[in-house]
């Protein structure tokens, strides 16, 4: 490095240092040399190094974006009257998520809402919409009098918007340093509603779903526990419904939140008629076993927006496998996405097949670790959702009840056993008619005979279905089916080399299973007249 880019840095770092003591911060211009001058030696360019340096310093100072000198601004490119306008490089708000937080960002956006300011130091907050996503913005009350104040159902170019991230949830800041022109009416933009459309089995509700209490006060919505509200202490709650339910598509589980008004609209079961239940038993938790005996196993399209790790219901409707079908695997609802394993769809010709039991190399030593089984048709299952007839039922237990049921899940039977565990699945199958329809949740369990390994269902639920219900699991099956066939004949399975060396691959009577399945649900000849 030559005497005089020594002199330049040396300078550069007076001046800064000279800045940032005009805001009374104390910053040792030997501190900002040294920063840049490091950054030089791994050849990062001089204006890069000095821009660089400012912004890490005021983050390290614990500076406020938003209250910065218009020199600091300028000089860590924040912009600001210093820094001029910079060329609108738009960034969509559905993308924002994929750059992360404390990001400058220029925007085009339509303000869809506006709220009511809940603190000073804010000047407005609310909504903001383009062809991708919506967010929440706020524009910050110091030092912003330039900016102008933005109306409901105008678009605008929001340049140095600073991006922020709570809980998963990101939103946009704006400060002194952003830019906001109203746009050219070329470029008005038709925001998207913030809603998501999609597609999954009902297979749990989660603690806390039926009959619950909420806090009374105003803005205050939390769940009241043993009547005391975590905010405010001892209350009088108030009654509310909801149902925080595990939607499944057979490859990955979304939480979905169903408020009072939805979980009416699928269930039929008002609040009102909640509270009566709960009066006439003394006991509030009847309302939730009926509600998962009448809707765990059941298919509904939905829509609404991903708030937090919960996708919100604004709509839903029971309905029946289609290829068409969203399913969940569209990137908005990524936020909702759970650990839980999903539970796959196969046939009882398959589940019998799969023998071959292991835990992840990950999980060694954890009693608690997922056991997966090695699918015949290439993939590891947990889990498993099934809609059959279930055709014969029995106490097997000795010392205790523990119940087995069996299960005709297309063309051939596999068994269930439930005991004490899984309580709600054993008083099913002790009262159960046969033959009758059922959709049964439950987690693959392998026990050793002198025969061999058997293979049955462990049921976390069993609840009551229809021939349609029936059906639609069958047309869902084979597709499922046949894409891990494919993907295990074109080699594009991950587990392609597992199956071969466990199965030796032959896959025939799975494929027989298919071809037997899509018989059985092909729509009957129309007679010739």
């Amino acid at each position: 490095m030559s005497a005089n880019s020594n002199l330049s840095v040396e300078q550069r770092a007076a001046d800064i240092s000279g800045k940032f003591g005009e805001m009374g911060v104390d910053v040792p211009a030997s501190t900002v040399q040294e920063r840049i001058a490091a950054m030089q030696e791994f050849s990062v360019p001089l204006e890069e190094a000095t821009t660089t340096t400012v912004r890490t310093l005021t983050t390290e100072y614990g500076l406020d974006d938003g209250h910065l000198s218009e020199d600091i601004s300028a000089l860590a490119g924040f912009g600001g009257a210093a820094s001029g306008s910079h060329a609108f490089e738009r960034v969509m708000l559905g993308d924002i998520a994929d750059l992360g937080p404390e990001e400058w960002v220029d925007v085009r956006a339509q303000v869809v809402d506006l709220w009511e300011p809940k603190h000073d130091s804010m000047r407005q907050v609310g909504l903001i919409g383009d062809e991708t996503a919506q967010m929440k913005f706020v524009v910050w009350q110091k030092n912003t009098e330039s900016l102008p104040t933005l109306e409901a159902g105008v678009t605008y170019d929001i340049a140095s918007a600073i991006t922020n991230e709570y809980e998963g949830k990101y939103s946009l800041s704006l400060n002194k340093a952003s830019e906001v022109t109203e746009s050219d009416a070329e470029d008005v933009v038709e925001p998207t509603d913030g809603k998501t459309r999609a597609t999954g089995t009902l297979v749990a509700l989660e603690d806390g779903s039926g009959l619950i209490k909420r806090c009374p006060h105003e803005d205050c919505t939390r769940v009241v526990q043993n009547g005391r509200c975590s905010e405010h202490g001892e209350v009088d709650g108030v009654f509310d419904l909801r149902l925080k339910a595990i939607l499944d598509d057979g490859e990955r589980t979304i939480r979905a939140l169903f408020n009072a008004e939805m979980t009416e609209a699928i269930s039929g079961l008002s609040l009102e008629a909640a509270k009566e239940q709960a009066a006439e038993a003394l006991d509030a938790s009847v309302v939730g076993v009926e509600l998962r005996a009448s809707l765990i196993g059941t298919t509904f399209d939905v829509r609404g927006p991903v708030v937090g790790e919960y996708f919100l219901v604004d709509e839903a409707v029971e309905t029946g496998y289609s290829a068409d079908n969203p399913g969940l695997s569209d990137p908005a609802i990524a936020p909702a996405v759970t650990q839980r394993q999903p539970a796959k769809r196969l046939f009882a010709e398959e589940l019998t097949q799969a023998t071959h039991s292991f835990t992840r190399p990950e999980d060694e030593g954890d009693d608690r670790a997922p056991n997966f089984t090695l699918l015949p048709s290439g993939e590891a299952a947990n889990r498993v959702f099934v809609v059959g007839t279930l055709i014969e039922t029995a106490d097997v237990g000795s010392d205790a009840e523990f119940w087995k049921g069996r299960v005709m899940a297309a063309g051939a039977a596999v068994n269930l056993y439930a005991g004490q565990y899984q309580a709600e699945a054993l008083d099913v199958l002790r009262s159960a008619e046969t033959p009758s329809y059922v959709a049964v949740v439950g987690k693959i369990h392998h026990y050793e005979t002198e025969y061999g390994v058997n293979i049955s269902i462990q049921p976390e639920s069993i609840t009551a279905a229809d021939r349609d219900a029936r059906d639609s699991w069958v047309a869902e099956t084979i597709d499922a089916t046949q894409k891990r066939l494919g993907a295990l004949a074109s080699g594009d399975s991950e587990a392609t080399d597992a199956v071969q060396s466990v199965y030796q691959s032959d896959v025939s009577d799975i494929e027989a299973a298919v071809e037997a399945a899509v018989e059985d649900i092909a729509p009957d000849p129309v007679p010739a007249q």
